[in-house]
């Protein structure tokens, strides 16, 4: 399955990337507070537009 990255897709990752795309060999824990995901996704948005 393809993930289309988006800000919903981004903040469900970022809360447990193995969970959400299964065999990866991600060493990043996550990001398990909702307010340190929505600040990492304003910023990349910021950061990109």
């Amino acid at each position: 399955m393809a993930v289309i990255w988006e800000e919903n897709t981004l903040y469900d990752y970022l809360l447990n990337p193995k969970k959400y795309i299964p065999g990866t060999k991600m060493v990043f824990p996550g990001l398990k507070k909702p307010q340190e995901r929505a600040y990492l996704i304003a910023y990349l948005k910021n950061a990109t537009a």
